[in-house]
C-alpha cells in the first residue's frame, strides 16, 4: 500500500493524544469461520490454525508501529526503494518516521496483533474533514530531499484529485488509508481485507461518509479494486520530472474512494 496525503507532515507534533474508553478486540482465526463482514474472504487452506485479534493503535504504540513499519515497508515500498530512502539497514528516515507516528493520533489505525502479543499487519489511518482542506504544497518545510519528492507526489495527487468536489455535501469527514502493511509470513491469507474492511467500520463509528486510498503500485492499486474502491484519480510517474519513477509493473499512482 502507499504512504498517502502530504497534510499530516504539518503540525504533526502540535496534535493531542486520541484516547479511547474501550479498545475492540476481536479475536479470530485464519482457519476457523469468520463473522459475517468477513465471510468472503478467500483464505488459503492452512493444516492449523493462526489466531489473531485486532486492535485499535494509540500513540503509545508509536515504537512498536516504527518497528514494524521499518522491517515490512519502509524499505520495500516501490517509492521508497526506488529512490533508495533508506540507503543501509541501519539508516532511517526520521521525517518518515514521524509521518507515519502523527496519524496514531486519529485513533482510526488498526492492527493484527498474533497469539504472541506480536504485530502481524497494520492499517496506519487519518482522519480529514471538508472545512480543514488545505491544497499548499507541504514538501517545501521536509528537509529530508529524498522524502521530500515522495511528499511533493502526494501533494500533486491530493490537489488534482480533490475529493471533496467528488464527495456529496452532506460527506463532512473522511477516512485516508494512508499506510498499509503485513508481516512477510502472513502475507496472501486475507489479512490487508480484514484490516481494511474494520478500518471502514471505524470510518462508519466516527461518522465518516467515505474512506480514501492511495495507491503508489500496481500491488496496491489491484488490492483497492479488489476492495470495491472506485479510481477517482491517476497519473503516470513519467509525466512528473520530479517524482520517484519505480520499474514496471509500477507505473501508475490512484486516488481512490469508496463511499460509506
Amino acid at each position: 500500500m502507499a504512504v498517502t496525503s502530504a497534510r499530516s507532515i504539518v503540525n504533526m507534533k502540535e496534535k493531542g493524544h486520541f484516547e479511547h474508553e474501550e479498545t475492540r478486540m476481536d479475536k479470530y482465526t485464519l482457519a476457523d469461520e469468520l463473522p459475517a463482514q468477513l465471510s468472503e474472504l478467500n483464505l488459503r487452506p492452512r493444516k492449523m490454525a493462526i489466531p489473531y485479534t485486532l486492535r485499535r493503535l494509540t500513540p503509545k504504540d508509536k515504537d512498536g508501529v516504527i518497528e514494524f513499519m521499518r522491517r515490512f515497508f519502509f524499505r520495500d515500498e516501490p517509492l521508497n526503494f526506488t529512490i533508495n530512502l533508506l540507503e543501509t539497514p541501519e539508516s532511517r528516515c526520521y521525517e518518515l518516521e514521524d509521518y507515519t507516528a502523527s496519524s496514531l493520533a486519529d485513533g482510526a489505525s488498526v492492527a493484527a496483533v498474533d497469539e504472541n502479543g506480536e504485530f502481524v499487519g497494520m492499517v496506519i489511518n487519518g482522519v480529514v474533514r471538508r472545512e480543514e482542506v488545505d491544497y499548499t504544497d507541504k514538501s517545501e518545510d521536509c528537509p529530508h530531499p529524498k522524502f521530500k519528492r515522495i511528499l511533493k507526489l502526494l501533494g500533486h495527487l491530493d490537489r488534482e484529485a480533490r475529493i471533496w468536489d467528488k464527495l456529496p455535501l452532506s460527506c463532512h469527514t473522511a477516512v485516508e488509508i494512508r499506510i498499509a502493511s503485513t508481516h512477510t509470513d502472513w502475507r496472501g491469507r486475507g489479512l490487508m481485507r480484514v484490516l481494511v474492511e474494520e478500518s471502514e467500520r471505524i470510518a462508519r463509528e466516527i461518522g465518516a461518509g467515505a474512506v480514501r486510498m492511495d495507491t503508489t503500485s500496481a500491488f496496491s492499486a489491484a488490492a483497492a479494486e479488489r476492495l470495491n474502491y472506485k479510481n477517482v484519480y491517476g497519473l503516470f510517474y513519467s509525466d512528473l520530472p520530479y517524482a520517484p519513477h519505480p520499474d514496471p509493473p509500477h507505473l501508475e499512482a490512484r486516488v481512490y474512494l469508496k463511499e460509506l
